[in-house]
């Protein structure tokens, strides 16, 4: 199979966001996690973990939705917090399957939340850093 160079382009710009994902799915399905050291005794970190994590993504598909895409930002925001939405609904339910995990909705508006915060300010953030070229 070979790739037309937009398939190219596309596959190089929604990859990061695919590859987090993955990873988040891999995580889900440890029934433990590795301890942050300095995260002992923050109340509710695992919610800034995801958080964090769910911006890092929506960065990615910011990036890939408005720079290569070219999705204003009503399309933008009302593609990617609908996936944040569900994925963070799908991604929990797995984890009731994980021994030793638990099921928290906390952890899905967090996740919203860090895609929220990516909506909101990663266009600007991409633009500051010089990265909102894309290659085609």
């Amino acid at each position: 199979m070979t790739l037309s160079p937009g398939s190219r382009a596309r596959l190089l710009h929604w990859s990061p966001v695919a590859l987090l994902l993955a990873f988040d799915f891999y995580l889900s399905s440890q029934s433990t996690l590795p301890e942050i050291p300095f995260s002992r005794g923050v109340p509710s970190f695992d919610k800034i973990e995801h958080a964090g994590f769910f911006f890092l993504v929506g960065l990615f598909a910011v990036r890939a939705a408005r720079f290569f895409e070219g999705w204003d930002a009503r399309r933008t925001a009302f593609t990617l917090l609908p996936g944040a939405l569900v994925w963070g609904i799908l991604d929990e339910f797995h984890q009731s399957f994980v021994p030793g995990r638990s099921v928290e909705a906390g952890d899905v508006a967090a996740d919203v939340a860090g895609v929220l915060l990516a909506v909101l300010f990663g266009r600007a953030l991409w633009r500051l850093l010089g990265m909102d070229r894309t290659v085609r």
